[in-house]
């Protein structure tokens, strides 16, 4: 029946779709401004980090009679002291050390004790070493411990609590060096939805989840700050949906951040696996470090089922370096994931030998982490000499020496400058020629060779299988470009463009693109740096119906189009539309008569 009235009569339903967002694209010498608070400036000093992966979260070795002996149950080895002093050497300023606790309970939820001494025997080393340490809840996600569902609810949060409480009160004399990842990776195991879901047509179960994930969140903190000690004041990191970075973890409209009584504590906890993943950074550098409010990437690895670091060194040092920097630039604190597994022509995740406590792959640790270590620069307030111009608010870079609230410069050292008068941004080098501490101003002479600027994004516009990108006027600019950026190459769609806006059309619906929009300035386009790709995903606009035939009626339902304001139905006949309604705010209509 349903099949032949929708052959006799076609009936036609739109949805009216404003999608806008403002999106800031950052070039890597623009000095990016970023609020100053404690929390900002303390998940800087974590500079990059590492994870003892695969050990102490080792979990179900049941070929093991002793459980102590799980730590060594994955990657093979025990951590040992020379391990750490490695890790430190390396240029790491964090160890995060993940642990699976429930294998070490009782039916109380009582933590062994050998256990619990273990892991803070080692948490012991990393503090002497001078290291910040990341000590969380890791492969607990499972039923029958906490599982972020309504029916596992009322269980999940007795262990969540309990397990923190003893955790808590272990550590609760610990410096603030010591900072507690609640869960990691929340998600529901074993269904459709683990590691994906549909953002567009949430299922309920998966919306259920995202609400449990917040309470108990908010149940471990509060677990923390009841401890006292320093554990009220203690940072904790908090993060969404399998810790993801983007639409479906943090930045989720259902993520919130637990409430605390104390301000400025709470970090956004996030994973990013792949390769070309800057705009994930980008998403949390507009949400949250933007904002004040810090980040940190507690997991981070080329491809989440591994990678041959050793054998690929050289790829992978620019990516990672890009990537370090990009975060660093906006605030965020990155560790890189280890479980001790991978040789050459293997993929694994492994920088440092657990073994032979060694190095595996230098050059990668050595790029990254002077990317992603400590951001520490000095202002330079003007820098004159310049005919006709004085340049302000200029940085010195790299990072430099801070020694007694001073800024060190040593003689006949380069450094570069970045520099901007609103009209022109670019870099120079600068050479001091004398000793000092400099605090306040400094002088030097230099040349300017001026770059066009890169087109600030206003705007990103998915639509059904296409994108429109605006974007702000640049002074000069005489036509811009924009191109498609994919599989390590850009493709021009047009450079002959003389307004400001654009709309990329036959794509395919649900794809990420990555767009590139560049200025034509004195002869010169912008930059092609891959940091100002801005990235969208065209969406399709027309609901998915379902039709139910009654007696002289016809009654319509779809399910809701992300962001649409309203909803219109037309009946198609003899070759045209006659609308039946246009200002429906509901999903269903009913067609009468």
């Amino acid at each position: 029946m349903k099949y032949l009235i929708r052959n006799a009569i076609s009936l036609l339903i739109t949805a009216v779709v404003v999608i806008t967002s403002v999106v800031i694209p950052v070039s890597a010498d623009s000095g990016i401004t970023l609020p100053v608070n404690e929390a900002m400036t303390f998940v800087n000093s974590m500079g990059a980090g590492w994870n003892l992966g695969n050990s102490f979260d080792s979990h179900n070795c049941t070929w093991l009679s002793d459980k102590l002996d799980y730590e060594a149950g994955w990657c093979g080895v025990k951590a040992s002291r020379a391990l750490i002093k490695t890790v430190k050497n390396a240029g790491f300023n964090t160890i995060r050390i993940p642990v699976t606790w429930y294998d070490h309970v009782d039916s109380a939820f009582n933590i062994d004790s050998a256990w619990m001494n273990r892991v803070a025997e080692v948490t012991d080393w990393c503090l002497e070493e001078g290291l910040y340490v990341i000590l969380d809840v890791h492969h607990d996600v499972l039923h029958n411990w906490y599982y972020p569902s309504s029916s596992e609810l009322q269980s999940s949060t007795a262990y969540l609590k309990k397990v923190w409480e003893q955790i808590a009160d272990k550590f609760r004399d610990y410096s603030e060096k010591v900072i507690f990842e609640p869960i990691n990776e929340p998600r529901l195991v074993d269904t459709d939805y683990e590691w994906w879901y549909n953002p567009y047509s949430i299922p309920e179960e998966v919306k259920d989840s995202l609400e449990c994930i917040n309470l108990l969140n908010q149940t471990a903190l509060d677990a923390i700050r009841a401890s006292g000690g320093n554990n009220a004041s203690r940072y904790v990191l908090v993060g969404g949906y399998d810790t993801d970075g983007t639409w479906k973890g943090a930045l989720s409209q259902y993520f919130r951040l637990p409430s605390d009584t104390v301000s400025n504590r709470l970090i956004v906890d996030a994973h990013i696996y792949g390769t070309s993943k800057l705009d994930e950074l980008e998403g949390l550098y507009k949400t949250f470090t933007s904002k004040g409010v810090p980040a940190v990437i507690s997991e981070y690895g080329l491809d989440s089922g591994g990678y041959d670091y050793i054998g690929q060194e050289a790829s992978a040092v620019q990516i990672m370096r890009e990537f370090g920097t990009y975060a660093r630039e906006r605030g965020i604190s990155v560790v890189l994931w280890d479980n001790n597994y991978g040789e050459s022509g293997q993929a694994g995740h492994k920088f440092i030998d657990r073994a032979s406590a060694s190095v595996v792959t230098g050059s990668i640790l050595y790029e990254f982490t002077k990317a992603n270590g400590p951001a520490v620069f000095a202002t330079v307030d003007s820098i004159a000499a310049i005919p006709d111009q004085i340049y302000t608010g200029a940085e010195i870079k790299p990072a430099l020496t801070v020694m007694s609230g001073s800024t060190v410069l040593a003689e006949g050292s380069d450094y570069t400058v970045a520099y901007s008068d609103n009209i022109n941004i670019g870099t120079a080098t600068v050479t001091i020629t004398g000793k000092g501490s400099y605090t306040g101003t400094l002088t030097a002479a230099f040349n300017i060779v001026a770059v066009a600027v890169p087109p600030t994004v206003t705007a990103v516009t998915p639509g059904d299988g296409q994108v429109r990108l605006t974007w702000d006027a640049v002074a000069g600019a005489a036509k811009y470009a924009v191109s498609v950026y994919e599989d390590g190459k850009y493709t021009v769609l047009t450079k002959t463009l003389k307004t400001t806006a654009y709309t990329a059309k036959n794509l395919t619906n649900g794809k990420e693109y990555k767009f590139l929009v560049q200025a034509y300035v004195n002869g010169k386009w912008s930059s092609t740096d891959t940091k100002n790709l801005i990235s969208a995903v065209p969406i399709s606009t027309i609901p998915t119906v379902t039709v139910t035939a009654g007696d002289g009626q016809v009654t319509l339902k779809w399910d809701a189009v992300p962001d649409a304001s309203k909803y219109a139905v037309s009946i198609y006949e003899d070759g045209k539309y006659t609308v039946l309604t246009k200002t429906l705010k509901t999903t269903a209509y009913t067609a009468k008569n």
